[in-house]
This record gives structure tokens, sequence and C-alpha cells, in this order.
């Protein structure tokens, strides 16, 4: 389907740079450069995978930090009577993640070098995610 999609485009494009006779050859060489490179775009796709809502866990949930200092997370769920216990310490401008996490409820703690609680909070995970804390 994309692909057709991309020929129709083509064709239509082609059609369309005949009848301007004012482009010059550099704007109809860059016209179609960049019609090729959506259109690649087009039949790659966004990159990301498709979601599987029938998936149990998440491929990955992470936490960048953009303090002026490190942080710690404290990540917490019962998911099916498991307890999952996460911990995170985290540098100024970096991230962590964990991996193939169980979908569900989460409550989070943020916590100050100085061990000062900033945030917390929950979370409903249920599909892969960034989150990021801002001062």
């Amino acid at each position: 389907m994309k692909l057709k999609l991309l020929l129709f485009s083509i064709i239509l494009f082609s059609l369309n740079l005949k009848s301007q006779t004012t482009m010059s050859g550099l704007d109809k060489g860059l016209a179609i450069g960049n019609m090729l490179v959506q259109g690649y775009i087009a039949l790659k796709g966004n990159g990301k995978k498709p979601v599987d809502p029938n998936a149990k866990t998440v491929d990955s949930f992470c936490f960048k930090n953009k303090m002026d200092e490190k942080i710690t997370i404290k990540f917490n769920g019962k998911i099916e009577d498991e307890e999952i216990k996460k911990e995170f310490v985290i540098q100024k401008d970096e991230k962590e993640c964990t991996y193939n996490l169980p979908k569900g409820i989460y409550t989070y703690e943020v916590l100050l070098s100085s061990k000062d609680v900033y945030q917390k909070g929950e979370y409903k995970v249920s599909e892969e995610t960034l989150m990021t804390i801002n001062h």
C-alpha cells in the first residue's frame, strides 16, 4: 500500500514539474530529492515498533534527570501478587532504564541528594516511556 502511494505521489509530482516552467534545474532537483526522502520515510515508517496491546510487559521504562544534581528514584508496584521494587540513582543529564517491566500501576518517589522528597506520585505503565524529571 505504501509503495502504491509513493508511486502515485511520484507520478503526480512529475506531472506538476512539467506544468511549472519557472522552476530552475536546482529547484527541481531539490524538490525531487525532498520527495524521495519523504517517500523513504513513508516506506520505512516512523521507526517505532507497533505496541502489542496484549503484551504483559513494556520493553523499557526510563527516567531522565534534568535537575541540577543527582537524584534517586524509588519505583514500586504490586503486579499480580508480585512485589516489584526498583531504585535508580541518576546523575545530572543522564538517564536510567528498566527493561521488560510488567504493565501496571507503580508509585514513584524522587529524592534529591539531600534525601528530601522532591516529587512523588503514581504512574500507570502501559507502554514504553521516558519520564523526564525537571526542576
